[in-house]
């Protein structure tokens, strides 16, 4: 501390000479001096009150900083990791979606097939029913002709049977005539 002040006087000297010289006696130059020196050891307690402020500012800013600090890096990694959390989930969506064009395709190509099969089925009853229809209605007209052959039949026999008892009876006719 004593450099500081002898500092101090060496610096007041070298400012002031002027000043000195003008003042009369040599007691008043150690009484200025003196005064100048407790002022600057005064303003020196200030400032050093102030510094020891200053530095314990200076301390709680460090702490609040490398808080910050400890913060941003936090929270810069988790943007990190969501940014690569989206960038996977976006990976996963474009392979979702090309999944599903290619799953809508399939789906395109099942529902034409099912169609085909579906009418495929249809005509395959409509031939079912026809063939049915008709062997049906073959077998009515068989019917139909069986019974209008045996009505026929049955015509030609009586046909037959009138005409051998009309011929009969023109034999026995002219047999009767004759007797």
């Amino acid at each position: 501390m004593q450099n500081m002040l002898s500092s101090l006087l060496l610096l007041a000297l070298i400012i002031f000479p002027s000043a000195l010289q003008q003042q009369g006696t040599v007691e008043e130059r150690i009484e200025e001096v003196a005064g100048w020196v407790a002022e600057g050891l005064e303003n020196q307690d200030s400032l050093s009150t102030d510094l020891g402020k200053i530095e314990a500012e200076a301390v709680g800013f460090r702490a609040q900083l490398e808080t910050l600090l400890a913060d941003f890096t936090l929270q810069s990694t988790d943007i990190r990791e969501l940014l690569a959390i989206f960038g996977a989930t976006q990976n996963a969506t474009t392979q979702l979606l090309s999944e599903l064009d290619t799953l809508k395709g399939r789906q395109a190509a099942s529902a034409a097939i099912q169609l085909t099969q579906a009418l495929m089925f249809v005509a395959y009853l409509l031939t079912t029913i026809s063939i049915y229809v008709v062997k049906r209605c073959k077998k009515v007209r068989e019917k139909s002709q069986r019974k209008e052959f045996e009505r026929l039949e049955t015509q030609l026999r009586s046909s037959k049977a009138k005409r051998r008892a009309v011929a009969a009876r023109e034999k026995s006719a002219p047999a009767q005539n004759l007797e």
